[in-house]
């Protein structure tokens, strides 16, 4: 059985949002539940193998290949206009996009109905541009 937890030591000052715009409280919330579906830490729990163990196992393994921060960042982006630096995008094209598309689907399960749209929006925006990124990237 997995466990995704969230827990508020996880969030850094540099990772805050100040500006969010339009978007509202509630948005705060929304990201801070996200980042508790990508990391795995002490604290609440959101039990996804009892709705579907498949998608349990599956997010396990993607967790793996990608780091605290890289997932913290990725995750701001959604509600920034920032793009995820070239590390991160590194790790997170790694993971696959059947990954990033299963996290995108758990989180959309978790937000406001009127958030749906812009975060299926803002997560397909940010695959693509963590692929041209990484795309670009020289060889080493």
């Amino acid at each position: 059985m997995i466990l995704f937890y969230l827990h508020p030591s996880n969030f850094y000052p540099s990772t805050r949002i100040t500006n969010m715009g339009s978007f509202g409280k509630n948005i705060s919330s929304t990201l801070f539940l996200f980042i508790g579906i990508l990391i795995i830490t002490p604290g609440f729990a959101i039990r996804t193998n009892e709705e579907n163990p498949e998608l349990s196992q599956h997010l396990e393994e993607c967790h793996k290949k990608v780091t605290k921060r890289c997932a913290i960042e990725i995750s701001n982006s959604i509600y920034t206009n920032k793009t995820p630096s070239e590390y991160c995008c590194q790790k997170h094209i790694t993971t696959g996009k059947a990954c990033h598309d299963d996290f995108i689907k758990l989180f959309i399960s978790k937000v406001p109905k009127e958030k749906v749209t812009f975060v299926a929006a803002k997560g397909d925006q940010i695959w693509n541009q963590c692929a041209a990124i990484i795309a670009l990237a020289p060889v080493a």
